[in-house]
């Protein structure tokens, strides 16, 4: 699974090499609240996200993404983070408001037994040249399933 997202990646990379018109960077942070197997062992949790696009089309821009996620346990649960490295979409549906989703794969830390698996973030939100807020769900598949519902801002720069 590992060297298919490797493979994934560096071809999505070589692709916005090629189509390379524009590009820029992305920082931001998220706070969200754990669903799913995690919600009974964590109660909140925060990031930072960091994300370069390239602009495809008019409408459209293709990128790379990772971050670091925090989960903060509860019950006497140690906290436990996750570092996804995704290929990001992202589609502007009228010049403010867009839709995108980040897949690829998220490492696990602090946990025993379980070193990651398949990582998807959906969103959607709003935008102007300089930055944007969404709201998305970060989840990741393998053994189990957990994720957070999150709210985000990320600053562009250009």
């Amino acid at each position: 699974m590992k060297k298919i997202v490797a493979v994934c990646a560096l071809a999505i990379l070589g692709i916005g090499a090629k189509a390379q018109v524009s590009g820029g960077f992305k920082l931001g942070a998220n706070i969200g609240i754990p669903v799913g197997d995690i919600k009974d062992v964590s109660s909140f949790t925060a990031g930072a996200d960091l994300a370069y696009q390239w602009r495809l089309a008019e409408n459209f821009d293709l990128g790379i993404a990772s971050g670091y996620h925090h989960f903060f346990g509860k019950n006497n649960v140690k906290d436990f983070g996750m570092v996804p490295i995704a290929a990001s979409g992202q589609y502007s549906v009228s010049p403010n408001v867009f839709i995108g989703a980040d897949l690829g794969y998220a490492f696990i830390t602090n946990v025993g037994g379980n070193t990651g698996g398949f990582y998807y973030q959906p969103k959607v939100g709003y935008q102007n040249s300089n930055w944007e807020v969404y709201a998305g769900y970060k989840g990741v598949s393998d053994d189990i399933n957990f994720g957070s519902v999150n709210l985000g801002f990320n600053y562009k720069f250009k």
